[in-house]
């Protein structure tokens, strides 16, 4: 059954869902959708420096799903249920997605760990051609084929999304400290800067930390 943003979106605005932004080259900022316009979706965020043009990575609840999408800011500093101005129109938005559902089967078991970039839709790290090297409390390692079309430069962030089943999701950024370039492959080496939700964070690790 394929997705349907607009209704999604809609419902998202009803209950008033909270929601977490990933600006490109920024840090996570929170925010909450209020209503759905024809030309776009309008959140409600206060303390944003954004401005009209910036592309943002969007990470939201819907019940028990979790749903990612891109968008680009249409205009900011409009009004919202508070009186304030602090609501962002965002428009053009793309590859809106399913990120983890509760109770879901596949590669990862019901488990989460994913890279969430700015553009285009966020990247399981628990999946093949994707080899996870290490996790810990400090950040991650993994390798992709040299060809694969995973691409960060060395010094730029990401955000990424960590959960399990029963265990909530924990949103991280990290930097990549490393690039390394193997035979056939390239080794990441990232390091996380900031977590939402560092009560929950060792035991999300724990349940995801490779074997």
């Amino acid at each position: 059954m394929s997705l349907d943003p607009r209704r999604l979106l809609q419902q998202a605005a009803e209950q008033r869902v909270s929601c977490e932004l990933l600006p490109r080259g920024g840090r996570w900022l929170s925010a909450r959708v209020v209503r759905v316009e024809k030309s776009g979706v309008v959140l409600h965020c206060p303390g944003t420096r954004l401005v009209g043009g910036e592309d943002v990575r969007v990470w939201l609840r819907i019940d028990d799903a979790v749903y990612t999408f891109g968008a680009s800011v249409l205009r900011a500093g409009v009004p919202v249920p508070d009186r304030s101005q602090h609501g962002l129109l965002l428009g053009f938005i793309e590859g809106f997605s399913l990120t983890s559902a509760a109770g879901e089967s596949g590669p990862g078991g019901g488990r989460c760990l994913e890279l969430v970039p700015p553009s285009g839709p966020p990247v399981s790290l628990l999946e093949a051609p994707i080899r996870l090297v290490e996790l810990t409390i400090r950040g991650l390692s993994f390798t992709v084929p040299e060809d694969f079309r995973l691409v960060f430069v060395q010094g730029g962030t990401v955000g990424i999304s960590l959960g399990h089943p029963g265990g909530g999701n924990v949103h991280a950024e990290a930097v990549v400290d490393e690039l390394v370039r193997g035979e056939g492959y390239l080794l990441y080496v990232m390091r996380f800067v900031s977590v939402d939700a560092p009560d929950r964070m060792p035991g999300v690790l724990g349940a995801l930390r490779p074997e």
